[in-house]
């Protein structure tokens, strides 16, 4: 059989295959797989250890073996066991806890991983099998590398679903299952509401006729699936999502965590078994990549292609990093024991300051050129050799070229790491990507797809920093992250110190983005000095653009203190570029988005600075325009929402804002709210003395409802003022400008009616 590997999961004592072949027929093929596991310790613990195993029928001892230590790279000897059935790898975890003086490695590995590097093939890999006739795997080998640049998908059939539920807007769905659309092959169904066997017959209909291999779903994870399945169960009906015959848990609630300072929330997992369930709305990746992009990460690190689609993309290279550990032989440990090591509160002080900032010079300036490093961290890592087991290292504690600058920790030149290992070709194969999708034609399909791939793996690239701090990542050690951030801020100062000794006058830089400013540099002269920067660091930099006109912005809190990260400029080629402002605020209304939007469309046509002033007068009528819409009630409701995050259960809060206000009045609708998800609310009386009055969910809004439009123009104002305040205008003026003119506007009004009534 020849065709692609579909997806793979353990099931019955062993792994269960699909493939598809060339005509997109579905087969599924099983293996019996023992997982294999290492322990070290004393004989009396390791013999106790295997006692107790074979008494549970859990695992059996292979002997002793040799592997490699990952901190040491030295040999040691381990005892190997396999675990008799794959689904009991988290029984086993449970049963081994209490043997605090035995170490473990590889026994908590990703089942799919730990059989794809045993029969050496990986997910969405073109695959020649043989088997029985009673579908017994008997061989299998790839005949592409996950490392081709050039490869083809298997020919699936997709099914999309989308349901609507009791509640109104463009949120979750929740409640009664009103309407399921089916869209498949051009074709479109409705199934409304009624007998749930009805439906869900229907619905095994189309599925059987059909055959997917893909069912894409919007809130699928968080409604959809759950919500069909709790129907089903009502009607009596199995549920045909999957090709295997499973015995489905209902999950109706996901889990909260904490990520780079926010309260995320991910929604419970309902993959199919023999068929991919991809909800769009669950899945970071195939939003920021599309199917191409996806697909690619699931290759690279051996996660089947619906689990991916739902980890993170640090979870991506943490996956590419444990594939390597297996292919070398490397013991992964199940609980990292490696403490950070002691500091002083000087060293800390010096060690743990991140990446460096110049704070930029507010104003708004013209002809300033924005130079990037390309990937500085993960190309930073690659080229010093940054891996947690590099970093402190005794044999080159002597070698001066071996230390970090200002926090003088040493970096191993004689092993290479192997985050270093991991990084160095994903590097290479992004810039080949870029380089082909430069070379496709532009608009078409090659290009695209691509486009999709290198995206992808800018994700990896962008979180690898991150995890190398992350204390719960396999390879990580907080040493090696400030080894990161003491070579960038070496490395910034340098390329400072090109720009300025070539005339140029650095206006801003941060982390690896500087904007500098030269009284007629030309192109050519920005290329020379990224080549000279490019020499002196080691690292590429590239020209990212021109500015016809950039402002830097002042905080809003004190208007002396200049931002990081809050800008908007508009490039010599017409495209924009704004960061920190209202526009980018996922909690920004979408009238004052649009309007904002509107506004810098028309500064972005300013040749320069002096243009940009010109046109105040252009985006003062924009103003004008949204806030007598607001006054005269000329807005829908929608575009008025304010999307906010709650970081807690509603009933938690203790201060009444509006968006713990909008979050209790869904819960007591019995409408679940968890931490990391958003509310979707409308200012009907920000004031009100009634509580209840001051917002209200979108969701439970009437057509005729009220908004507060004094609260809505002055966010509108605020918006303005982010385009306007390099001209003067600050949020007084604007209301100023704004109160004359609804003054005149009643004026006009009364006297044209007072006109009417004389004529009558």
């Amino acid at each position: 059989m020849s065709g692609w590997l579909f997806d793979l999961y353990p099931m019955q004592g062993g792994m269960v295959l699909w493939i598809v072949d060339e005509a997109g027929e579905s087969h599924r093929l099983t293996e019996a797989f023992e997982p294999i596991f290492y322990a070290t310790g004393t004989r009396r613990d390791l013999a106790a250890l295997g006692r107790a195993l074979a008494a549970d029928g859990l695992a059996r001892p292979l002997g002793p073996a040799r592997r490699r230590e990952f901190w040491t790279g030295a040999m040691i000897d381990v005892l190997a066991f396999a675990l008799a059935v794959p689904e009991a790898q988290p029984r086993l975890l449970r049963r081994i806890a209490p043997f605090t003086t035995v170490t473990f490695f590889d026994c908590d590995l990703p089942l799919p991983l730990q059989y794809s590097h045993y029969r050496k093939v990986f997910p969405a890999a073109r695959v020649t099998a043989t088997h029985d006739d009673r579908g017994r795997l008997l061989d299998i080998a790839a005949r592409d590398s996950p490392w081709d640049l050039e490869y083809e998908h298997p020919p699936l059939r997709r099914m999309a679903l989308a349901g609507q539920g009791d509640e109104l807007g463009r949120g979750v769905p929740t409640g009664t299952l009103r309407v399921l659309e089916v869209h498949v092959e051009g074709e479109a169904f409705r199934l409304d509401e009624g007998d749930p066997g009805t439906l869900i017959a229907e619905l095994n209909r189309l599925i059987r006729r059909y055959d997917p291999h893909i069912l894409f779903t919007q809130y699928g994870d968080a409604y959809l699936v759950p919500t069909l399945l709790l129907l089903a169960r009502r009607a009596g009906i199995p549920l045909e999502l999957d090709r295997d015959a499973i015995r489905r848990r209902i999950r109706l609630r996901g889990h909260s965590y904490f990520s780079y300072g926010r309260i995320l929330y991910q929604a419970p997992f309902y993959p199919c078994f023999g068929r991919w369930h991809i909800d769009a709305k669950n899945s970071f990746i195939l939003r920021e990549s599309r199917m191409q992009g996806l697909v690619e990460l699931s290759r690279l690190s051996k996660i089947p292609v619906q689990k991916m689609a739902r980890t993170s993309p640090g979870s991506a290279i943490s996956g590419m990093q444990l594939d390597r550990a297996l292919d070398e032989g490397i013991l992964v440990p199940w609980k990292k024991g490696e403490p950070e090591r002691w500091k002083s509160a000087w060293d800390l002080f010096v060690a743990d300051k991140g990446g460096l900032v110049y704070q930029p010079l507010t104003g708004l300036h013209q002809g300033v050129a924005e130079i990037d490093f390309a990937s500085m961290y993960p190309a930073m890592m690659v080229r010093h050799n940054i891996s947690p087991e590099t970093v402190g290292c005794a044999c080159c504690a002597g070698d001066a070229g071996a230390r970090v600058p200002e926090i003088g920790a040493t970096l191993c030149r004689r092993r290479e790491g192997l985050v270093t290992r991991t990084l160095r070709p994903i590097l290479e194969r992004r810039a080949r990507y870029k380089a082909l999708r430069k070379a496709a034609p532009a608009g078409g399909e090659r290009r695209e797809v691509y486009d999709q791939r290198q995206t992808a793996l800018k994700w990896i690239l962008v979180t690898c920093f991150g995890y190398l701090g992350y204390r719960n990542a396999r390879f990580g050690r907080i040493e090696a992250h400030e080894a990161v951030t003491a070579w960038s801020r070496e490395k910034l100062i340098q390329a400072r110190e090109v720009c300025e000794a070539h005339g140029f006058r650095v206006l801003h830089a941060i982390v690896d983005s500087l904007w500098i400013q030269k009284d007629g540099a030309t192109e050519e002269e920005l290329a020379m000095l990224c080549r000279r920067i490019h020499a002196k660091v080691g690292i590429p930099i590239a020209l990212e653009g021109v500015y016809k006109w950039i402002a830097f912005l002042p905080s809003r809190v004190s208007p002396r203190v200049p931002v990081v990260n809050r800008y908007l400029g508009a490039f010599t080629n017409g495209e924009t570029k704004v960061r920190g402002i209202d526009l980018r605020r996922s909690d920004t209304p979408p009238l004052v988005a649009e309007a904002q939007e509107r506004m810098i469309a028309l500064l972005a046509e300013a040749p320069d600075a002096a243009g940009y002033r010109a046109r105040v007068p252009a985006v003062l009528d924009v103003l004008a325009e949204y806030a007598l819409r607001l006054w005269e009630g000329q807005v829908r409701l929608e575009d008025l929402t304010i999307t906010k995050t709650i970081s807690k259960p509603p009933e938690e809060y203790r201060h009444d804002t509006l968006s713990a206000l909008a979050a209790k009045q869904l819960a007591r609708k019995g409408i679940a709210v968890h931490p990391g998800e958003a509310v979707r609310y409308v200012i009907q009386q920000e004031r009100a003395a009634d509580k209840a009055a001051r917002a209200r969910p979108l969701e439970l809004l009437g057509d005729d409802a009220a908004y507060d439009a004094a609260k809505y123009v002055d966010l509108l104002v605020r918006a303005a003022e982010t385009v306007l305040g390099p001209c003067g205008y600050d949020a007084a003026r604007l209301h100023r400008y704004l109160d004359l003119l609804r003054k005149q506007e009643r004026e006009a009004r009364t006297l044209s009616s007072s006109g009417v009534r004389r004529e009558g």
